[in-house]
């Protein structure tokens, strides 16, 4: 009479395995190959209950801790189950200087690490590693290197010279340039080796260059120095002005002579200034105004209350370059108001205009 196995349920097998219907009652068939374990002796076609039948690990596999490499046939005619007592061996962590490598499952047959390399050194070979079996033992395919990254030697300047330039240049390392005796030099004195985004070295700026500068005296009319004395001015030398009384700085007190021989921003102008704002009875301005304003300011004006401007004339005020401040007389005049009257009495007043007095009587009786 026939029986079905339980089958063995390891790595590489598919299901419960068939018996024989001519199998007696009792044994086993043949087991499936495993593909980590080999048996110790041929197989045969079937076994009686209670055989143990042993296993060696294949090339590339070792025993697995706390497992014993047999399967031993079961009264019920299947197999016992003892999967994956032979496990891949390791390739171990692989040697990859100024790099790392990274992995997701582990470091056994079959398994496969990717590599980065640290900041300033980019990859030379495969981005990733198979752990292959290779005359019985396990190795990684292939392990790339991490090179630093070079940049091309810098440049000689024209009128000054490179320090310690007689070397190769890699990522971090700095160049170093100075310029001749009379000679400036424009821009930075030092420039690093960096990288760009494909890992290719690049310097971090310009190089520098060494040029004659020389800026004019300068001289601000109205104004004096308050730094920045004599006459020879060369690059990034500072002159800071002030203005005399009466006057106001009009740009920056502060210049700097640039690489083209100028100097940046342009030199200040300093201008006839008027004091206050004037304050007028019957207008005001309409924005505030500091204690002195500069020879052209115009402020506009805006009628006080019971005040309308007059026909005619303008109410901008002006600073004029005497520092007096200038303005049409009397741009706004007085409202007035409509005559009061009062029954069986008089009215007496000079006049009707805003904030005007007047005077009442009543007649006799």
């Amino acid at each position: 009479m026939g029986l079905q196995g339980k089958g063995l349920q390891g790595k590489g097998q598919s299901g419960p395995l068939p018996l024989s219907p001519l199998l007696p009652a009792g044994d086993c068939p043949k087991p499936e190959r495993f593909p980590f374990a080999e048996p110790s002796t041929a197989l045969e076609e079937s076994y009686p209950a209670g055989t143990r039948l042993m296993y060696r690990c294949r090339p590339g596999y070792s025993l697995a801790s706390g497992k014993f490499p047999f399967i031993t046939c079961l009264d019920n005619s299947s197999w016992s189950e003892n999967p994956d007592f032979c496990i891949g061996k390791s390739c171990g962590p692989p040697d990859i200087v100024n790099g790392n490598f990274h992995y997701t499952t582990d470091l056994l047959l079959g398994a496969t690490i990717n590599f980065t390399c640290n900041l300033g050194y980019r990859l030379v070979g495969e981005s990733s590693a198979y752990c292959k079996l290779v005359d019985n033992e396990v190795y990684w395919d292939q392990i790339p290197y991490c090179e630093i990254i070079p940049c091309f030697p810098p440049p000689m300047i024209e009128n000054g010279k490179l320090i310690d330039g007689n070397r190769d240049f890699t990522f971090g390392m700095a160049a170093t340039y100075s310029c001749d005796r009379g000679f400036a030099l424009i821009g930075d004195d030092t420039i690093h080796c960096t990288a760009n985004d494909k890992l290719e070295g690049v310097w971090n700026g310009e190089f520098p260059k060494c040029k004659v500068v020389r800026c004019k005296n300068p001289e601000v009319k109205n104004g004096r120095r308050l730094s920045g004395f004599g006459t020879e001015h060369t690059y990034k030398n500072t002159v800071t002005f002030e203005c005399n009384p009466g006057h106001l700085l009009n740009g920056s007190s502060l210049v700097t002579c640039d690489a083209d021989s100028n100097w940046k921003p342009p030199l200040p102008t300093c201008v006839p200034s008027c004091g206050p704002a004037p304050v007028l009875p019957f207008a005001e301005a309409e924005r505030a105004v500091g204690g002195s304003s500069p020879a052209g300011t115009q402020l506009q004006y805006r009628c006080k209350p019971g005040h309308a401007p007059a026909s005619g004339k303008s109410s901008v005020v002006t600073c004029l370059d005497d520092g007096i401040w200038s303005a049409d007389p009397d741009f706004c005049r007085r409202q007035q108001c409509p005559p009061p009257t009062i029954d069986n009495g008089d009215v007496t007043a000079d006049n009707f205009l805003f904030e005007s007095v007047v005077r009442f009587f009543c007649h006799p009786g």
